[in-house]
């Protein structure tokens, strides 16, 4: 037995009405500097203030949002995921799993697993400082924390005893979790925990071997002191001749490693394994302890990114599994949830596919039936984590669809909407974490949940009276909130906890009580960047195709003042709605470093985030028309140098602005990251084709159907176009490479400008802090040498 719980105060964490919080974040916002183009204004505007540090921006804290928030029985602590700024060390074979075993399926941050206490700000880390702990769950009897650590050397599960701060690990068992969600499930009864094992014949090296996740044949990097960037720059200048770099090949990502679902009987060691080498997702103990239900993965339905899966129940402690549903389309197969009276299971048909109804499973009989009528919605978030919420007696069903609350008789299927708030789209019911039974307050009558405004200004939580089926709003903030698993609610003490943003502040947990309308302010978790004034955000209009309505997020330099001009960065990307990310920390994905705007606000430069709705088929010409209109408007408005105009892609937006640039010439320089669509898509389909036929790839059918709408939407074709400089940014563990080494081959045969940084033992996003300021530097230097901002600085609060 060893004691790994550390104490720490968190000091500052106060308790004040909604008018309060907002007269004070209005009082820190402030503007202090100004920012001009023209030369004769800068000696009169120029910021005496520096911007904000990339060592600073690199180095913040978040919030595990699929780690959910749990709150003890006496609702007095809640149990939480804490993101550090520190990345898990990877080898040659971790591409799913560090050589500890930490999982990387919410990137290779290292996790804290957090306790904090709601009234004091007290804090307890579960862990020793070095080693990963991540997603803690409190016991029934409010006693004990299940939570995972590789402290040792190996992912285990370990039990915290509240009474004596000390903590132990269950013997001779590694846990095998991918996501934030497959946390340990406490039995009932508080005596077992279901969990994920890594199979008992393998070891930890040997399972991430099998997952041919290892970097083969791949780049050799060179070697470098602790803290310094590991990078592979090929570069071509037509003035300088060409880069003799050559291509870098991989393998293709794997799929998740099977594992094994085992009940930990923790007073005795035991271990039980119900079923062997699965690609267990959601897994969940029936009210009653008397059995287990889980969902299995059975792989895409073919040619589409639709996942099926099969629905499995065993009854304790011997039975064998029995199918209650095969094939079922699910998105992460994690949408569906136990009856309070343990008699049946539901769940929502989710994913690519996903009709979006709700089906009831009677076990006694395995009947399985959808409970739908004519006019309600799809319960089909999209998000693929929603399950149905059933009423105490198992009688009524509650799901969000719509943007509504939906009430549906679990006999007749007969729906009525409970909660329909004009100018407000529903998201989520607070409930607490782990529970399949709507929750309330006052025996039944009051639900609350989560709603965030027409055009995404503004957050809120409503309170729902189900008898009358009558809202009212009790929180609005100019906020974002975070998903389904950052929000969670006590029964103990009404409070409600969750997630949330806005332009200044990044990710900390907030506390709503809903007996007295208070909030709290539960974290704090980077005061640093409370030191700089940072950008301001508004949404700007234009007019898309065929006159639609569109706009977008402006942030703006701390300071600005109207009628000044200035360089624009673009951040695309296609079929978002960028106007919906106006209270969002540095726009969409902001709370990455690598992904920040406010880096380049603080640095005098103006950055929109546009709406990019496109039509099946149409994407090249749809992204170029719709983005450009914004832009337009944003010199229309007076805030753009048209002179100076850049764009920026993550992901698919990689895709989008290179489908930009081969169209117009007004960007003085492109940027893009984590480039893992191929610029012609007859490369890319075989590769992917559940992709292009009915996904994000958006063709809606086959290379032998559509050739010429392939080939139409194939931006390599005319790269001879491009006159704008590249600079591409990648993981040396983003799939394959192919794509980024095409882009890259195409423009330097065509003698174009461009520059490719490979990170190595970075993924989809580039994390690790040595990394992101390197490719900061680079990409500030790239916009400095083609834009040439007029003033540089940002705001360093006095």
């Amino acid at each position: 037995m060893v004691t790994v719980a550390v104490r720490h105060g968190i000091a500052g964490a106060v308790v004040v009405g909604l008018s309060a919080v907002v007269a004070t974040a209005a009082a820190l916002r402030v503007a202090k500097q100004a920012y001009a183009h023209e030369p004769e204004q800068q000696a009169a505007t120029a910021s005496t203030y520096e911007p904000l540090p990339l060592e600073v921006a690199a180095s913040v804290q978040g919030h595990n949002g699929r780690s959910p928030i749990h709150f003890s029985p006496d609702g007095e602590w809640i149990a939480h995921t804490v993101t550090t700024n520190e990345t898990v060390p990877r080898d040659a074979m971790a591409m799913l799993y560090s050589p500890t075993g930490v999982p990387f399926g919410e990137g290779d941050a290292r996790m804290e697993a957090t306790l904090t206490h709601t009234r004091t700000g007290e804090v307890i880390r579960l862990g020793n400082g070095n080693s990963t702990t991540w997603a803690p769950v409190w016991s029934p009897d409010g006693q004990r924390v299940a939570f995972y650590s590789d402290a040792g050397g190996e992912a285990g599960l370990w039990i915290w005893e509240r009474e004596r701060g000390v903590s132990r690990r269950f013997p001779a068992v590694i846990v095998r979790p991918l996501f934030g969600f497959e946390q340990a499930r406490w039995s009932p009864d508080g005596q077992s925990v279901l969990v994920k094992l890594l199979s008992a014949d393998l070891t930890i090296a040997q399972a991430n071997a099998m997952s041919g996740a290892g970097r083969g044949g791949g780049p050799q990097f060179p070697e470098v002191a602790p803290g310094q960037p590991s990078v592979i720059v090929r570069h071509h200048d037509p003035a300088a001749g060409p880069g003799a770099d050559a291509p870098a090949r991989r393998s293709p990502s794997p799929s998740p490693a099977a594992t094994d679902l085992a009940l930990l009987h923790l007073h005795t060691g035991e271990v039980t394994r119900l079923a062997a080498r699965q690609a267990v997702h959601w897994y969940a103990f029936s009210p009653d302890g008397s059995s287990v239900a889980y969902a299995v993965s059975k792989g895409p339905e073919p040619n589409t990114q639709q996942s099926l899966f099969d629905l499995m129940v065993i009854e304790l402690p011997t039975g064998e599994p029995r199918p209650m549903a095969e094939g079922i389309r699910l998105g992460y197969g994690i949408e569906c949830s136990w009856s309070p009276d343990s008699r049946s299971l539901a769940y929502i048909a989710s994913g690519q596919l996903g009709s979006g109804e709700i089906v009831k499973i009677t076990l006694a009989d395995g009947t399985q039936q959808a409970l739908h009528s004519g006019r309600m919605p799809s319960f089909n978030s999209g998000h693929g984590e929603h399950a149905p919420l059933w009423s105490a007696d198992s009688t009524a069903i509650f799901a969000v669809g719509g943007g509504e609350l939906w009430r549906i008789d679990a006999v007749s299927g007969r729906g009525t909407v409970v909660a329909r708030i004009p100018g407000w789209n529903v998201r989520a019911v607070a409930t607490p974490f782990g529970r399949s039974v709507i929750w309330s307050g006052d025996d039944g009558g009051t639900v609350w949940v989560i709603a965030q405004e027409d055009g995404g200004a503004h957050s809120g939580i409503h309170a729902v009276n189900l008898a009358e089926a009558q809202t009212r709003q009790v929180l609005k903030e100019a906020r974002t909130y975070s998903g389904l698993y950052s929000i969670s609610a006590s029964r103990n003490s009404g409070q409600i906890a969750y997630v949330s943003t806005d332009q200044q502040h990044l990710q900390d947990i907030w506390l709503f009580d809903t007996d007295n309308g208070q909030l709290h302010q539960a974290t704090r978790l980077n005061t640093a960047l409370d030191q700089y004034e940072l950008g301001t955000a508004r949404v700007i209009h234009w007019k898309g195709i065929d006159g639609e309505p569109l706009g977008g997020t402006l942030l703006l330099p701390p300071g600005y003042r109207p009628g000044v001009r200035l360089p624009l960065v673009v951040n695309v990307y296609g079929g978002a709605m960028g106007s919906t990310f106006v209270s969002s920390f540095g726009g969409r994905g902001g709370s990455t470093p690598a992904m920040n705007m406010h880096i380049l606000a603080t640095r005098g430069y103006a950055v929109l985030l546009p709406d990019a709705p496109l039509r099946q088929g149409r994407t090249m010409t749809d992204i170029v028309q719709v983005v450009m209109a914004g832009v337009d408007a944003a010199i229309e408005q007076g805030y753009a140098d048209p002179d100076r105009l850049a764009i920026i892609g993550q992901s698919y937006g990689s895709y989008n602005t290179l489908s930009i640039i081969t169209q117009t010439s007004r960007f003085k320089a492109a940027s893009i990251t984590a480039a893992v669509i191929h610029p012609d898509l007859f490369a890319g389909y075989l590769g992917s084709i559940g992709y292009y036929e009915q996904g994000q790839g958006n063709m809606g059918g086959s290379i032998w159907e559509h050739p010429q709408r392939y080939f139409d939407n194939s931006p390599l074709f005319l790269f001879d176009r491009i006159e704008t400089p590249l600079l591409i940014g990648q993981g040396e563990r983003d799939g394959n490479l192919v794509p980024a080494n095409a882009i890259f081959a195409a423009l330097e045969r065509l003698d174009k400008p461009v520059e490719l940084r490979l990170y190595e033992n970075e993924g989809h996003v580039i994390t690790q802090k040595a990394n992101v300021i390197d490719f900061w530097r680079r990409r500030l230097a790239f916009f400095e040498e083609h834009l040439k901002p007029a003033s540089v600085g940002g705001g360093r609060k006095e």
